[in-house]
């Protein structure tokens, strides 16, 4: 969308922003940039008088450009009594400072210069005519952006050869362009005109900017050349600051905001959650908040349409989006795709929405409460050993394996230590497996339990209605899901009085009492009990002999009926027969790498076909670990 078209809207009622205001990101700081310019007169007040370099910097700090372009800046000159104005003014704001001289002057040099937050890939200085003083330009190109500094000539006809000159520059670049500085030429002037015709005006140009004191003209500008490069870019917000003795010019700031790429703003595919026989959620992340919505329906012409609405709003503030698909007909196959609009401007009175993205169609078909068949993989202790992973799901694609369902029976997203590492790591997984055409379950292990984001990674899924534990059906079979916490008492040091698995272990006890004398569970013909820390099983499956969930557990789920129970944390297969540990099911634990690289992980297929029920295990080579009929 073009700047002509938002500005009015966006800036009716603009005015000058007081110099405590200073910019304010929100969660797409990453995307936001602040311009600034400002003439500094030498350092000095608007008396041209008296030295200001403590006031200009502070007003500077205070505004907290990310890049500024400084004009009228001495260095080592008799005026400045031997100061090298700009990296001073660098070193107190802890920024990087450019300079580029335009004259010899009292000794020294005198001309312009750039500070930047961040260091740029190139600087570039270029004189431009001034027939009454030498003038110049330094050019910055940054990863995402180029923007040119500068202070123009008194004369008209230099200053539109100036800008000659930098839009020649500016077209050697496929990025958006900005320019900022003292250009000398009101809005009216020829090169004024010249300027509105091919830049587009991020500060306003009827906000006056000279004479401080008692502003009556605009020759202060930041713009952004007109280009097809241009419409990545929006403007947030812009000022002129009140300064009124502080230099002779006031200085102006512009926000912006680099719209995401179109290719760039799903994190990753999308993904299906909390399945039943009538409906699915589906999950994604985006890189920046999204006005989203799912379209589906039972053939692609025909397609509906979902969004979610808190109390009556969308939540277009985060960049975690969930979506309820329901009313849906088991057995039925379903296409869906994920559509969003950037929200790159989200205002009590004003928004704007980017351009619409829509990810490619995908499917998925429910079970019915009728279905007697499935097959179900699972991976466990995968620590991000993404080759480990690929090299079972080889194992799987090799022996003519379709699956409808995947369980990651814990510590597959290990110690995550902030929101950007769980989505990243939990997105592997799914991406791994095309959890965005059937349904997975991560299963809680304990390393998923440690470091910083351990609690906020619930938000990432949404199988059990924001719990580690619970049980769904597919067809005419149960699966029970519990977590048993840690694999150490509470009290232990490392986790500073900060967990209580304890109670979280009597929730489930309470849980498994409703869950095996409901109704869903005992209307199943089978039934499969997952957890990630073993029930029943030797010493060396443990961590000093800590398992209080045995005997909390074992006592409800020793009648329970369960054929099989699928385990992991040792790191090594094994299987134990009904009975040997005390165990009322046959128990399997799957094997993960291990850091002497003598194990190499498992993966468990779980295989249903009306009334036989199949389990096959098998390691990175392919070998059949295990093939039992139960």
């Amino acid at each position: 969308m073009r700047f002509a078209r938002i500005m009015a809207a966006a800036f009716a009622a603009a005015a000058l922003l007081p110099l405590s205001v200073a910019a304010q990101y929100d969660h797409q700081k990453e995307n936001t940039l602040r311009i600034m310019s400002y003439n500094v007169l030498n350092g000095q007040k608007l008396d041209h008088k008296t030295i200001n370099y403590s006031g200009q910097m502070s007003l500077i700090e205070r505004t907290a450009p990310d890049v500024a372009a400084i004009e009228e800046v001495d260095s080592m000159t008799e005026r400045s009594r031997g100061h090298y104005l700009l990296g001073e003014y660098a070193s107190y704001l802890g920024m990087h400072g450019y300079y580029s001289p335009a004259i010899d002057f009292q000794g020294g040099r005198y001309g312009m210069g750039l500070l930047s937050k961040r260091r740029p890939l190139s600087i570039r200085r270029l004189p431009l005519p001034g027939r009454e003083e030498a003038r110049t330009v330094i050019i910055a190109e940054y990863d995402r952006y180029v923007i040119a500094a500068t202070h123009f000539s008194l004369n008209d006809t230099d200053r539109i050869s100036s800008l000659d000159i930098i839009c020649r520059e500016a077209d050697r670049y496929a990025k958006p362009f900005f320019l900022a500085g003292d250009l000398n030429a009101t809005p009216e002037s020829g090169s004024g005109k010249v300027l509105a015709s091919r830049f587009q005006l991020l500060t306003d140009p009827k906000a006056h900017t000279f004479p401080a004191d008692k502003p009556t003209e605009t020759i202060d500008y930041i713009a952004l050349y007109k280009n097809r490069y241009a419409d990545a870019v929006c403007l947030l917000s812009r000022g002129v600051i009140n300064a009124p003795d502080a230099s002779d010019h006031r200085p102006v700031y512009a926000d912006v905001r680099f719209k995401t790429p179109a290719d760039k703003l799903l994190c990753a595919p999308p993904y299906l959650q909390n399945f039943s026989s009538t409906g699915v959620t589906v999950m994604f992340q985006t890189n920046a908040p999204v006005h989203t919505w799912v379209e589906y329906g039972t053939d692609t012409l025909h397609m509906r349409r979902a969004r979610t609405l808190l109390a009556g709003q969308e939540p277009c503030f985060d960049i975690e989006n969930k979506i309820r698909l329901d009313s849906l007909r088991s057995g039925r196959k379903y296409y869906y795709r994920v559509c969003m609009q950037e929200v790159l401007i989200n205002q009590a009175y004003y928004k704007l929405l980017g351009d619409t993205v829509r990810t490619p169609l995908r499917s998925f078909t429910l079970p019915s409460p009728e279905d007697d068949s499935f097959t179900a993989i699972v991976l466990n202790d995968l620590h991000e050993r993404d080759d480990v992973m690929r090299s079972l799901l080889n194992v799987v694609r090799q022996n003519g394996i379709s699956y409808d369902l995947v369980f990651f029976n814990g510590d597959c997203v290990p110690e995550p230590d902030s929101r950007a590492n769980a989505i990243d790591r939990v997105n592997a997984l799914f991406s791994a497996v095309g959890a965005d055409s059937c349904f997975s379950v991560i299963i809680r292990g304990n390393h998923e339990i440690r470091n910083s984001y351990s609690a906020g990674m619930l938000s990432l899924t949404d199988n059990f209605d924001g719990k580690t534990y619970g049980a769904f059906s597919w067809g005419d079979t149960r699966f029970v899901v519990l977590d048993c916490g840690e694999d150490k008492p509470d009290n232990t040091w490392v986790y500073y009085g900060l967990n209580d698995f304890s109670q979280l272990r009597k929730d489930q006890t309470a849980f498994l009492r409703k869950e095996l004398s409901g109704r869903e569970y005992k209307k199943a013909r089978r039934h499969i009990l997952l957890n990630h820390i073993p029930i029943w099983g030797a010493d060396d499956v443990y961590t000093d002999g800590y398992h209080p969930w045995t005997a909390m557990w074992s006592p409800l789920l020793a009648k329970a009926g369960f054929d099989v129970n699928l385990v992991a944390h040792a790191h090594f297969f094994y299987s134990y027969d009904k009975g040997v540990k005390g165990n009322p099911c046959l128990c399997v634990g799957g094997g993960g790498p291990s850091m002497d690289g003598k194990e190499q992980g498992t993966v468990m297929v779980l295989q249903k076909n009306g009334g036989s029920l199949r389990l096959r295990v098998f390691n990175t080579r392919g070998a059949v670990l295990l093939d039992r009929m139960l």
